[in-house]
Order: structure tokens, then sequence, then C-alpha cells
């Protein structure tokens, strides 16, 4: 049995999408790239308002001081700033863009307020928005952000709702159309960096994806990927950083136009939640056993990888299952977990 034979027969064990990495690392096929060099260049904005800094002083003052601690590692940790209409969130982006401007960083922004959004998860539903409404939306956004140099991270879950057949034959239609207007009214901002989500590799399985990333090419297409720089992957879920490196490369090259990719790696320190016992929600939703993952940098040495962001605050819930609050509140006990490397 030759080396290759050996090595993807050992990581097929453990993962089924691993042993595709497996060949790209021995073979030198499609990954490219190397380990990630000493980080230069632009340097990624922490938000000081970062609703974990209060929770950290709460708990040091009374005497949760090894919590607060790991719960600081958290908070000090550039991560997204999510616009998910809510209220006041044009503003919050406004003042924070400005910030990350005024330290001459990169600030992350995160664009998730599409009508009828995570139809297939469910735990985030926002059915009431509309589209003119959103196109509102995404103008008051784009002068939010204005001359800084943001990376928008451009709705979570909207593409993969589509290829994941959880939206009828009206919403895909208009879901397309709402996702061309906010990338092209984004992508015309003079310095942020726009990636449109493309969801991760979980979504199919090793058998269907060849077939599958072509079917995900032309849906990112269709919505509007070439008016950013590229997409963004495994946004708040638990991939491996280098099973979705690979997946990712891959799907560049069905995309060409030099497009690129980022990269969540928050909270996939110890991979996707694999286990018999049953949960009380998905296996994606506030997971127990999961860790932080690789600290966010813009200098990552993989081919095509324009870098690992922290898109997914730690310190925010998934949604109520799995002992979590509702999606987008905050959930200190679960960061901290993430922080000592076993989420509760």
């Amino acid at each position: 049995m030759s080396v290759l034979e050996q090595e993807g027969m050992y990581v097929y064990r453990r993962s089924p999408w691993a042993f595709f990495v497996a060949l790209c690392i021995i073979a030198a096929t499609a990954c490219g790239g190397s380990s990630a060099p000493k980080q230069t260049g632009p340097q990624l904005f922490a938000n000081p308002n970062n609703p974990l800094t209060s929770v950290v002083t709460s708990w040091s003052h009374a005497g949760r001081h090894a919590d607060a601690k790991a719960l600081q590692t958290v908070a000090a940790t550039p991560a997204g700033v999510w616009a998910a209409g809510q209220s006041g969130d044009i503003r919050e982006i406004a003042a924070y863009s400005a910030q990350a401007t005024r330290a001459h960083k990169v600030g992350l922004v995160v664009a998730y307020n599409l009508p009828y959004r995570d139809s297939c998860g469910k735990y985030s539903s926002n059915d009431k928005t509309k589209g003119r409404a959103y196109r509102t939306w995404i103008d008051h956004l784009a002068t939010a952000v204005g001359s800084s140099n943001d990376i928008v991270v451009v709705e979570p879950d909207a593409v993969s709702d589509i290829v994941s057949n959880c939206l009828n034959k009206a919403q895909v239609s208009s879901r397309y159309e709402l996702l061309q207007y906010a990338m092209q009214t984004l992508g015309k901002l003079p310095h942020a960096q726009v990636y449109l989500d493309a969801g991760n590799p979980g979504m199919s399985t090793p058998s269907k994806a060849a077939s599958f990333v072509q079917v995900l090419a032309a849906a990112l297409v269709r919505a509007g990927v070439y008016y950013g720089k590229g997409f963004s992957a495994n946004v708040s879920n638990f991939q491996q950083t280098d099973v979705t490196v690979a997946w990712a490369q891959w799907l560049e090259k069905s995309l060409g136009h030099s497009m690129r990719a980022v990269i969540d790696t928050s909270r996939n320190g110890n991979g996707p939640y694999v286990s018999t016992t049953k949960l009380s929600g998905p296996d994606w939703c506030n997971p127990p056993g999961r860790s932080l993952g690789a600290r966010p940098t813009l200098t990552t040495g993989q081919a095509g990888i324009a870098g690992y962001l922290w898109v997914k605050d730690p310190g925010v819930s998934d949604g109520a299952c799995n002992g979590g609050p509702e999606a987008g509140q905050l959930w200190p006990q679960y960061a901290v977990g993430l922080a000592q490397g076993n989420s509760p």
C-alpha cells in the first residue's frame, strides 16, 4: 500500500470529507498553500463595545476570576458585528466602522436581514421583512459602512437555503433579486471587501460533492457573487479548517474570476459534533464539547483564502436549542466553555 493510500484511509476514518484534504496535501493538487506565516499587513479590529466586556467586569467583581479570564479571551478577539434588522443596528455599524477606520484596522460586518432568512434552520426566522424595506435597509447599511475597509459578509444561509430547497419558487426568485441588489450595492463601496455566504462542506455528502459544488457555484453567480471579492464559508458552523479550505478552493475553481474566500474559524477547534448522544436540537445549534478555532487573521498562507475570521461571535447563541437562549442573545457560559475547549 502506498503512503498516499495509507494516509487517505487514515484520514477518511476521521471524516469522509477529510479524504479529499489528504489527497490535496500529499499530491499538492487542489489545496495549495502551506501553514500560516506570521501575520503581516492589515489588522482586524476588535469591537470595544462587545457586550461580553460588561459580563467580564461583573464576573470579576463576583470573584469568578477563572471564568472572567476565559471570557475576556473571547471578548477581546475581533469578531463579526451583525446587522440583523434589530433596533439601532445601522447606527451601531456606522459607529463601529468609524472606530475601525480611526484605528487603521479592518472591521467585520455581517448583513443578516433577508426576508424568510434561515428557512432551513428556522431558529433565526425573519418573515416580516419585505423586499422594498430590505433594499432600503441595504442602502442604509452601505452608508454606514461608507469608505471604511470593512469586510462585509452578506446573508449567511441565504444561498444555502436555496440549494437545500427550503424556499418555494416565488421566494427563490425574490431572494436572488435581493441578493443581487445587496451585492451590487455593497460591492460599489470604495474600500469594503464584500463576500457572499456559500455555506459549508457539511451541506453535501462526499459522494455528491462534485455535482453539489457545481450547483452551488451556479447559485452564487446568480446571487451576485461577482460583484464582491468572493464568498464566506463555515459561518456559524463547526467544520474543520483544513476541510473547509479544501472545499473553498474547489468552489473557487468552479467560480473562476479570481474569487477568494474567508472562513469562519470561531468555534471549529474540535470540529463538528459527532456522537450517538441525542441532542435537544440540531447538531449545528449550540452543540456541546466544542472549542474556539484559529484566531482571526488576514494572513492565512493558503491559496485563495483571504482570511480566517470569527464571523460568528462565540458569545452569542445559535438559538433556543441545546440549552441556549434565543438566536442572537448572549450566552457567556457557552463562550467560556469554548475558550476552555469543552463548551457546555
